[in-house]
């Protein structure tokens, strides 16, 4: 913890040192050669004529007094100003950062390590002191879930303790930060119920660099193919596979499940993620096919999600809780005879608190 925290005030001194410099930071630094220049840079080294090896240190002074002092004084004010001007944008900003809060939650459930916190990866132009709320959602067994309605209150307590923390302050002064490495049913479980705080900054875990990241990359314009809408019929349930990251399988799905499968996929998995406009677009196309199911008399959506966490978080604070169908997010164990073996029922259209469905 110490070691976490002395790394934290270390990036944070770096980043001070190297950050935007204001105008009177410039100017300050133009004052100081100049006010050199006037009060010491006319001493020069003067050869006398007495003998050739004979030299002594004299003034040569090349700008009048009556002209110099003016403006040394000038320049000094011009400095003073500047240190007054900085200071006072010092103190506004230190101000401005203890007014304001950012509320960092990270969500934890896939491995025991406790890793990189999330709260000293929050990009430093994300303004407030730093508040940090975890969900654990870990059970001592790495990357294993041994019971999962036992996980299903630590949702709700997290999402209680991020109100508490925003009621205590003026809301245009709170900021949410959300980034978690958590099982899919758990993860959309907590984008539906965090889906009334307002905006949410979504980070997620790059494999690759071993770090928390933005989702500041550029719009690819891959988009999800909708199919199989023409083979619900009149079922009642249906299974929708969401393949974003990985391929939902027919053999894996026919191992837990005998119902009409919709798909929404992307024509190539292996584009990028990192992009959240590109995850709104997403996240506003599982919308559209809940809702072109609802108009077809689907009550109940048995959802298998292949995605990337942040992806699985937007797309639950996406689904409308009152008008869409009841939805169960299901758990994908690679080694269970039934592949899709739990799932969490959402608190939407009618339900008031999750539950776990075993199929």
């Amino acid at each position: 913890m110490y070691r976490q925290t002395a790394d934290w005030v270390l990036r944070e001194f770096v980043k001070y040192l190297f950050r935007p410099k204001g105008f009177e930071v410039r100017v300050a630094g133009l004052c100081v050669p100049v006010l050199v220049a006037l009060l010491g840079g006319n001493w020069l080294v003067k050869a006398t004529a007495r003998d050739e090896y004979s030299f002594e240190i004299g003034s040569t002074n090349f700008i009048p007094e009556w002209i110099q002092w003016p403006l040394v004084a000038l320049f000094v004010t011009i400095f003073v100003m500047c240190f007054v001007v900085g200071w006072r944008r010092f103190t506004r900003e230190n101000e401005l950062r203890n007014r304001k809060k950012v509320i960092v939650i990270e969500g934890r459930g896939l491995r025991e390590d406790d890793g990189s916190p999330l709260a000293a990866a929050v990009p430093s132009d994300i303004v407030g002191h730093r508040i940090a709320v975890s969900l654990d959602l870990r059970q001592r067994r790495d990357g294993m879930i041994v019971e999962a309605a036992e996980l299903l209150p630590e949702v709700d307590i997290a999402r209680r303790t991020v109100q508490q923390y925003a009621k205590q302050n003026d809301r245009q002064d709170v900021t949410f930060v959300y980034g978690g490495l958590t099982p899919v049913p758990m993860t959309f479980l907590t984008g539906v119920a965090f889906d009334d705080e307002g905006s949410i900054v979504v980070m997620d875990w790059d494999r690759t660099r071993e770090a928390w990241r933005s989702l500041d990359s550029r719009d690819d314009g891959q988009r999800f193919l909708l199919e199989g809408v023409e083979g619900v019929g009149n079922a009642s349930e249906v299974v929708l596979a969401v393949s974003a990251s990985y391929q939902v399988r027919s053999e894996n799905i026919s191992t837990t499940f005998d119902l009409p499968v919709v798909r929404l996929s992307l024509p190539d998995l292996n584009s990028s993620h990192w992009s959240q406009a590109k995850q709104n677009a997403l996240a506003e196309q599982l919308f559209e096919a809940a809702k072109l199911l609802e108009a077809k008399g689907v009550k109940t959506i048995h959802l298998l999600l292949a995605a990337q966490n942040s992806v699985a978080f937007n797309l639950g604070r996406r689904y409308d809780k009152r008008n869409l169908p009841g939805v169960v997010v299901y758990q994908y164990e690679a080694n269970s005879e039934k592949k899709f073996p739990w799932g969490v029922r959402m608190p939407v259209r009618g339900e008031n608190i999750p539950s776990i469905l075993r199929t």
